[in-house]
């Protein structure tokens, strides 16, 4: 049986644990065995509900460097992977994989892959966290198999930024599956909700899903709100902003310096997103960097109006002014400009909104994204099983040569 170790880290549960989950169901349906390596309580909880899946929980593998923690992390991962003898070892984040695709090399690990979701270094880094990640980045890279770039954009600045080997990675693009975001959109989650939040039909609901922290720029969209309030006059508006994390505490006091009391929501976490995308007049993703966006996914199934920053893989999957509009990153102005269009133009928001979900049907399923990342685990484990025969070959050639 084909063992892989899927290794998350201290990781929360998100969209891209939500691919992770249906990867590891679909693996566990070809027969295979799956561990995966999680801390956060939530999302353990979450990958406890699948048959025939195990969790390992004593390996504590943190966010974000913390040196001593790290060395922990990887004498206890250099001891799994020799003792558990995995066939494929699949790493996810910047610090998991890092440590996870280390020590699989070291161990001899057949098929090494790592989901490249995006860069640790970035246009907007810092000259000391590039002199700093670009060498360890290149060196994870090189001791994989192959690094899963999620959108082709990834790969482009890869090359542009020399910071992979480009023989090293192989694009395979994120997909989702559609069909919940479309059922939502025909039921009654939209009505629902709005009583729920006690919103009237007239009023117009801005949202956007993701993690509250720098790399989404919720601020950029927190003061868009207040441009936003002059380009409408009249029109009740309200922004709801799903998701937790580290700059919650920072948006709240800016709702209240600007006093935009009801027209900012911050909801938490939100378990249902079909029910929350299909209740949105207009999605926003002004996030700074992105590898593809699971949330601008899921709104285009949605088919909601989509404003995004013009980062190269939200512009890989929106054709402004086709799909959606596109505005500068960092830009609270042109968002709500691209709002306000969107509430004037009615008829070119629908077909922005019809554009997108017909895009993800076409080219971001699930289904073909699972399809390529399985031919492409079976060419690497055929490439591995050819030379371990051929070794296996001209070794018996040669003692066959010694025997006198």
């Amino acid at each position: 049986m084909i063992k892989t170790l899927q290794i998350t880290g201290n990781s929360a549960y998100g969209g891209a644990g939500y691919l992770i989950l249906r990867w590891c169901r679909y693996l566990l349906s070809q027969g295979w065995g799956v561990d995966v390596l999680a801390t956060d309580a939530y999302w353990v909880s979450v990958l406890k509900t699948v048959p025939g899946l195990r969790v390992i929980e004593d390996i504590y593998i943190p966010r974000d460097i913390a040196p001593v923690k790290d060395l922990q992390a990887f004498i206890k991962l250099l001891r799994l992977i020799r003792l558990e003898d995995y066939n494929v070892v699949h790493t996810y984040t910047a610090t998991p994989g890092f440590l996870g695709r280390l020590a699989a090399c070291l161990v001899g690990t057949p098929v090494i892959l790592h989901h490249q979701a995006g860069w640790t270094v970035t246009g907007f880094s810092p000259v000391k966290e590039r002199i700093l990640y670009t060498p360890l980045e290149y060196l994870a890279s090189l001791v994989s198999s192959r690094a899963i770039c999620v959108s082709h954009a990834v790969k482009e600045e890869a090359r542009q930024l020399h910071i992979a080997p480009l023989r090293k990675l192989a694009v395979i693009c994120n997909g989702i599956e559609p069909e919940p975001f479309i059922t939502a959109t025909h039921d009654n989650s939209r009505e629902t909700l709005r009583r729920k939040w006690g919103f009237s039909d007239d009023r117009v609901l801005i949202g956007s899903t993701g993690r509250l922290s720098p790399q989404k720029d919720n601020v950029s969209l927190v003061e868009a709100m207040v441009h936003l309030r002059t380009l409408i006059p009249g029109v009740p508006f309200s922004l709801m902003l799903a998701g937790e994390g580290p700059e919650r505490e920072k948006l709240e006091k800016m709702v209240e310096s600007f006093k935009l009391g009801r027209q900012v929501q911050l909801l938490g976490f939100v378990k249902d997103i079909p029910a929350f995308l299909a209740t949105l007049d207009v999605f926003v993703s002004p996030s700074l960097w992105e590898g593809m966006s699971i949330s601008i996914l899921e709104s285009m199934a949605a088919a909601r109006p989509i404003v995004a920053t013009s980062i190269k893989p939200n512009a890989e999957l929106i054709e402004h002014e086709r799909t959606g509009l596109l505005v500068d990153p960092q830009s609270p102005g042109q968002i709500a400009k691209a709002i306000a269009r969107f509430i004037f133009e009615p008829e070119m928001a629908k077909k922005c909104a019809e554009a997108a979900r017909q895009r993800v049907m076409d080219r971001y399923t699930i289904e073909r994204m699972f399809q390529d990342t399985w031919d492409l685990h079976q060419a690497l484990l055929f490439q591995q099983n050819h030379k371990a025969h051929n070794s296996r070959r001209n070794a018996e050639k040669r003692i066959e040569r010694d025997v006198p």
